[in-house]
């Protein structure tokens, strides 16, 4: 099928296409069309020859893609129109519907119409559990459809297939094999020499029937791995490898899906293939490839199959025989990229439009460097979809093929190195199923037309199309005299469409009519309903209605009555006949316009021009055929025209702030007014904040649905938002428009133009640049920032008046001025603020780098320290000047020292001092001629570079290199402190002047072995020795942690200054303790006592093992809720007892409380879980209350009241002492 366009060929210049239906301005054809011309069209040299009759552009296409053609104006087509929606309404009525005629439309009375139809059913004897296939087919129609079904027989003779159908009448099977039940046909036990044809269903009702596609049974066969094992194949180290799945004897052919398995003893694990790219699983050629076998892929490996067709899966066959590969040892660890001569490859081999398709790649090379890389291209340069490459690129994987993608695929192998394959190409041929370009539709004419029914089907190999009236060849009628040959001309289309036409229609032409297309792979079928009527007009579904008119507007009198054939329209007003004429359609708008007041449409309806308040009152339309005639009429209601009397008014506003734009418009009561608003002619959609996301961002824009409806709100107006804002008043019949100008005030624009220079023998630079826009606010001064390379921006200058800044020549915008206070050598870019009464402007763009001119350095180094060092040296430390500070090329230090004692400074030129770790300095280290340990120097640094000397730092005394302690500590003592620690005391190493201050001391802990000295204890310190550093001189003491228990530990103690640790001193050995408690204390309880604030704690103490030291007491440890527990907790000591008092406690407030042992081990565990516990005044207690939590015991325990007398008091306190000295 084939449709005309607006497309036409001028013949000045000749050859040239455009769009004649459109306006001048958009008549050209654009060039991205120009790829979709079949026909070539014509140049200059044609002209002689050309026939003139060729110069339509015609849309079509040749089976594989659409495009254009060049075609004549005198063959018959249909063709494209378009026009603006807005003017649907003065268009021609669509063709007639199905219900055309019916005054009841519920339900509608119609021919059958499928729904489903069957589709081809695939049976696998000994897999099929039921043993059946079945077709489905159903229709829908009013009275509702019955059903036949047929078998067909495809007759293929030279270029064109034809049908032969039998009626199947499961009445008459004498095997009872088929069952039909409603629109749906099984067939059990089905036998491939007698159910292999076609089937075809029909479905009829009083109106005719139509005929489905053809649909078959595919009889499929899978049989079982043979059972002896495969041979072991074996491949050498870095070398490519397949190996096949050599699957059973099946059918039909491409029906297997295969996945490999490797076998781990008893059990297979699936391949996981993206986490090997060397490893690829082909479907087309049913293999596992290896592009470079490593001895890790040594193994057994074994196939699965499963029956895949159709879309569906039908069924998995039992895993192939093992299948073991060796790989060897190989001194080739390369190889060049090669792709197999099985690849490229296509899967399925006989591809089905409609179907998916893979086409594989597959080559052996070297991935050890990475894996190889795969690329497709098409011979005719049509891009491959990057989301159709599969399996790192070497499957292109097409869901649905389509005719289009046919053609020529070349594959290209690189391995990592750059080494590139043999290009290898495989061709892409399918076969399709007939499908329809245009299908057959229903058709509703009246009596002694003419009708014309077209239908055009696609496929590969080319199909055959055939039109069928009620089940029979519309053919085979015309031939047996059953229709009028006068009246039916038919063609059967074989590469063009299909038609039949039949002229002069009566109403027993009505029927169904099927058109079947038809190859060798099957058919498909598409129907339609002819339906004649004739009957006289009436105005049941389409009765005119009322028209409100607006005066100087146009309105329309809708006329559509139904009538077969179609009426003859009289149009009155008042009762007076009107003579209107034919509108005139506007062929570049498609709008109608009336010269006289009266016009009709092509729709047939009424157009009143130009409306005035004469023009309203009755109107009658009447509609006559041969059949008869009737009228209907309304009144046409002229009212005033929508005027905005409220409009928007030009404003100046001040950015972030609010905008109320008002918009009100005044019309009939008749009619609601709606408000759209505009911005610069783009619509604000009010409920989509999407439209225009820049814009959105920060800016509100608000419509109120008050007694202000269709004003404005503008929230947060920012500068981007000013412009032109228009207010569209709406109502169902005219619109009306109103604009005003929105400008916001703001900071001022950007400076544009900024340009910087530096001024030769000084150190200024001058800046000049273009003052931007001041936004409704004169400018009161300017702001100028520099950069230094990726540093941020920085003001150099804070307020530069207006009364500062030059003006250059003619231009009053253009603005210089210079500044000084640059850093000297580095380059900068600079750029320019401008500021108002509202703020401050944005910044311009910068301007071209500059680099300001060197000079000596002008700052003094800082923070001049040093000491420390190895032995013979002085190390000097100081915070170095930054890279803006050095002002010139060949930067550098000069360091001068001297000994307290000498009169002359030495000199050296430092140009990269070294880093101190962790700090912000640098440091020198100079090697001193004399070894002196630990004595005064005077140190004096400046800053050099080729312009000269900078400023030079105040003398400061820094010490040189300490000597190496070389006394020991002395009288070292190791003392037992618990089950995981040891105190070492010893007293201080005597020092000479030369050593300088200590730093600290060293503790060396080893585990003893048999003694601290001797060859293995010396084994067992260099082993397993370690050290513990306490920072401080003065220090005579210090713990080892962290240590075992019961154990017994060799220590010695070294001390340690600036240059390093001295000699450790004698050993002394000592033992940890045993284990602390390793139990807690249990069922702890408290009760209230006499006292007052005291509550008495008792509970089962613990019991210590051989490995622990013995308990010497029991603590008490509480702390208030909430408070820090490591600072606030308070300790009772009880000695051995297993109870205890607490005492001061306040009222009303909780506290925590746990009890644990103690012994010369350390601190045992506490007790679990923790006891909460509230003093509660007696008069408010309930004796005994307590709750249990999931980590928490809670108690109430009563407080005593208060004692009054004195005596009382000291009673207490005795018998607390008393209780305290009964230990």
């Amino acid at each position: 099928m084939r449709w005309y366009t607006s497309g036409t060929m001028l013949q000045s210049p000749f050859g040239e296409f455009i769009w004649s239906g459109w306006p001048p301005d958009k008549q050209s054809i654009r060039p991205s069309l120009y790829a979709l011309w079949f026909d070539k069209p014509p140049t200059i040299a044609d002209m002689p020859t050309y026939p003139r009759s060729l110069d339509k552009l015609v849309y079509g296409t040749n089976g594989t893609a659409w495009g254009w053609y060049i075609g004549s104006s005198t063959e018959m087509r249909p063709y494209i129109c378009q026009a603006p929606s807005i003017n649907a309404k003065y268009l021609r009525p669509n063709g007639r519907m199905i219900e055309y005629g019916q005054n009841d439309t519920l339900p509608i009375s119609r021919g059958p119409c499928f729904v489903t139809q069957p589709e081809d059913a695939w049976f696998v004897s000994g897999i099929d559990v039921e043993n059946l296939v079945s077709f489905k087919c159903f229709a829908n129609g009013n009275p509702a459809p019955s059903y036949r079904w047929y078998k067909l027989g495809l007759i293929t003779g030279g270029s064109s297939v034809a049908v032969r159908r039998t009626l199947i009448n499961p009445m008459n099977s004498t095997d009872g094999r088929i069952a039909i039940s409603g629109g749906n046909m099984v067939i059990h036990s089905p036998i491939s020499t007698l159910d292999s044809e076609y089937y075809q269903c029909e479905a009829y009702n009083r109106f005719g029937s139509i005929s489905s596609r053809t649909a078959k049974i595919i009889f499929g066969q899978l049989e079982t791995f043979p059972k002896h094992p495969r041979r072991t194949r074996l491949a050498a180290a870095y070398q490519s490898v397949t190996i096949p799945c050599d699957p059973p004897a099946h059918s039909p052919r491409d029906s297997l899906i295969y996945s490999f398995y490797m076998r781990k003893g008893p059990v297979l694990e699936p391949l996981v293939l993206s986490a090997r790219p060397g490893v690829f699983v082909s479907q087309a050629q049913a293999l596992i490839g290896f592009s470079e076998a490593t001895t890790q892929d040594s193994g057994v490996y074994v196939c699965m199959i499963t029956m895949y067709q159709l879309g569906s899966r039908l069924s998995d066959s039992p895993k192939s025989p093992d299948m073991p590969l060796e790989v060897m040892e190989s001194n080739y660890r390369t190889q060049e990229p090669r792709i197999y001569d099985s690849f490229p490859a296509i899967w399925p081999s006989d591809p089905i439009r409609g179907h998916p398709v893979r086409i594989e790649c597959f080559a052996g090379g070297s991935v050890q460097s990475g894996p190889l890389h795969y690329t497709w291209r098409r011979l005719d340069s049509v891009p491959i979809p990057l989301n159709r490459l599969r399996e790192l690129s070497r499957v292109i994987d097409i869901p649905q093929v389509q005719p289009e993608d046919q053609g020529v695929y070349e594959c290209s192998v690189t391995d990592a190195r750059g080494s590139q394959a043999d290009p290898r190409t495989v061709s892409l041929q399918i076969r399709a199923l007939p499908y329809f370009t245009n299908k057959a539709k229903d058709e509703v004419v009246a009596v002694g037309t003419t009708v014309t029914m077209v239908c055009e089907a696609g496929g590969i190999p080319e199909p055959t199309q055939y039109w069928y009236r009620n089940g029979v060849r519309v053919r085979n009628l015309i031939d047996s005299g059953q229709l009028d040959t006068t009246r039916y001309i038919v063609t059967d289309g074989t590469k063009e469409p299909a038609s039949l036409v039949i002229s002069n229609v009566v109403t027993a032409d009505s029927a169904m009519f099927d058109c079947l297309a038809v190859n060798s792979l099957g058919s498909e079928s598409s129907s339609g309903e002819l339906r004649v009527l004739a009957f006289a007009p009436n105005f049941q579904k389409h009765p005119m209605v009322p028209v409100l008119g607006m005066v100087g507007y146009n309105a329309v009198m809708t006329c559509q009555p139904e009538a077969a054939p179609d009426p003859t329209i009289t149009w009155f007003f008042q009762g007076t006949a009107l003579a209107p004429i034919a509108s005139i359609v506007d062929q570049t708008t498609g709008e109608p316009t009336c010269p006289v007041t009266y016009c009709t449409l092509p729709s047939g309806n009424l157009l009143v021009a130009q409306l005035t308040r004469m023009q309203a009152g009755l109107y009658e339309c009447r509609a006559q055929n041969q059949f008869g005639m009737t009228s209907t009429s309304a009144h046409l209601t002229v009212i005033d025209p929508l005027v905005i009397t409220l409009q928007p008014q030009n404003t100046i506003v001040d950015v972030n702030s609010t905008v109320i734009v008002p918009c009100k418009a005044t019309v009939s009561s008749f009619l609601d007014v709606n408000y759209a608003w505009f911005y610069e002619d783009v619509e604000i959609k009010f409920d989509r904040l999407d439209v225009d996301a820049r814009r959105y961002e920060t800016t509100k824009f608000l419509r109120p649905y008050d007694r202000n409806f269709g004003f404005l709100h503008i929230v947060n107006i920012q500068l981007y938002d000013a412009g032109r804002y228009t207010c569209e008043a709406q109502t169902p019949l005219s619109r009306n428009r109103s604009t005003a100008y929105i400008l916001v005030a703001g900071p001022p624009g950007p400076c544009a133009g900024v340009e910087a220079a530096t001024i030769p023998d000084s150190e200024l630079v001058m800046v000049n640049w273009t003052v931007g826009a001041d936004h409704f606010h004169s400018i009161q001064y300017f702001i100028i920032e520099a950069k230094v390379a990726d540093e941020p921006w920085s003001v150099v200058v804070s307020r530069l008046n207006q009364s500062s800044d030059i003006v250059i020549g003619q231009n009053t915008k253009r603005r210089t001025t210079t500044i000084g206070n640059l850093y000297s050598n580095i380059p900068y870019q600079l750029r320019v603020r401008a500021v108002n009464a509202l703020g401050v402007g944005e910044p311009s763009r910068p301007s071209r780098g500059i680099v300001t001119l060197p000079k000596a350095p002008t700052k003094m180094v800082r923070n001049v320290t040093g000491g420390g060092g190895k032995e013979g040296t002085l190390v000097v430390k100081w915070e170095p000047l930054t890279y803006v500070e050095q002002n010139g090329e060949g930067f550098h230090y000069v360091l001068r020292w001297r000994a307290w004692e000498d009169t002359e400074y030495t000199t050296t030129l430092v140009y990269e001092p070294s880093s101190v770790p962790d700090t912000m300095w640098v440091q020198y280290t100079v090697s001193l001629p004399v070894l002196r340990y630990y004595k005064p120097y005077e140190v004096t640094i400046q800053a050099v570079n080729n312009q000269g000397s900078g400023p030079i730092t105040n003398p400061v005394v820094i010490m040189s290199a300490a000597r190496l302690p070389v006394t020991a500590p002395r009288n070292q003592q190791a003392n037992q402190y618990n089950g995981s620690a040891l105190l070492i005391t010893w007293d201080p190493p005597l020092l000479s002047g030369e050593e300088g201050p200590l730093l600290g001391y060293r503790l060396i802990y080893w585990r003893r072995n048999l003694e601290c000295l001797g060859i293995e204890s010396d084994i067992e310190r260099f082993e397993q020795g370690q050290r513990r550093t306490l920072y401080g001189a003065d220090l005579t003491s210090g713990f080892i942690i962290g240590l075992e228990q019961d154990i017994y530990y060799c220590v010695a103690v070294q001390a340690f200054n600036t240059a390093g640790d001295g000699p450790p001193s004698g050993f002394a050995e000592q033992t940890t303790y045993k284990l602390w408690p390793q139990s807690f204390p249990t069922m702890i309880q408290l009760n209230s006592t006499h006292y007052p604030r005291t509550v008495r704690v008792s509970w089962v103490g613990v019991q210590t093992t051989l490995n622990e030291e013995a308990v010497l007491g029991y603590r008490i440890r509480y702390w208030l809720v909430g408070s820090n527990y490591k600072e606030a907790h308070t300790d009772v000591d009880v000695r051995l007892r297993t109870y205890g008092y607490v005492q001061n406690l306040d009222i009303n407030k909780r506290y925590n409380l746990r009890v644990y042992a103690y012994s010369r081990g350390g601190v045992g565990k506490m007790s679990s879980p923790i006891v909460q516990f509230q003093m509660i005044p007696r008069d408010q207690c309930v004796p005994g209350a307590s709750w249990e939590g999931p980590d928490i015991h809670y108690n109430l325990v009563c407080s005593a009241l208060k004692v009054r007398w004195p005596i009382w008091a000291i009673a207490l306190t005795f018998i607390l002492i008393l209780e305290r000295l009964n230990l």
